[in-house]
């Protein structure tokens, strides 16, 4: 997959992206770059910054990185799914550390948003060194509906 490579990717889903990735100084501290926004999965590259150090002065990220790249990329995952991006809060994230990353590197997250019941959406994925190595995986759920930001508004330029 090529960063340009947005597969068969719904309008709204197009919507989110502009959003997540224009204008949140956390995001463009990861450098996040979607490579695919589809229904059937979601994957970016980001690249771990220097803030999130374990320690002060140390190499490697502390593993709460992974854990905030994957409910971004899981909430994308449910926009992805449903099409039409509603307010979402996360009520469950299991994440494995499988391996440390060093703080610079450039790792690759791929989510889905595999289940719907009701109100609820479940999402898994993994974070990958370029080199293909396993970093970390997790499950999530999701509460559609939830109350929050009214992203068709945002992307038509209304801020709150």
């Amino acid at each position: 997959m090529s960063p340009g490579n947005h597969g068969d990717s719904p309008p709204l889903a197009d919507l989110v992206r502009s959003y997540l990735f224009g204008d949140h100084p956390l995001f463009a501290s990861l450098q996040m770059e979607p490579s695919k926004v589809a229904a059937d999965e979601v994957s970016i590259f980001a690249t771990i910054p220097a803030c999130f150090s374990h320690q002060r002065d140390d190499a490697f990220a502390h593993p709460g990185a992974y854990t905030i790249i994957l409910d971004t990329v899981f909430g994308l995952a449910v926009f992805a799914r449903i099409e039409h991006p509603k307010s979402i809060a996360t009520i469950n994230l299991k994440t494995e550390y499988l391996r440390p990353i060093e703080v610079g590197s450039r790792v690759i997250c791929t989510a889905e948003c595999h289940f719907i019941n009701g109100s609820i959406a479940r999402t898994r994925g993994e974070i990958f060194d370029y080199d293909g190595r396993p970093l970390a995986s997790a499950t999530g759920a999701f509460m559609i509906g939830s109350g929050g930001p009214d992203f068709v508004r945002l992307a038509e330029g209304s801020h709150p």
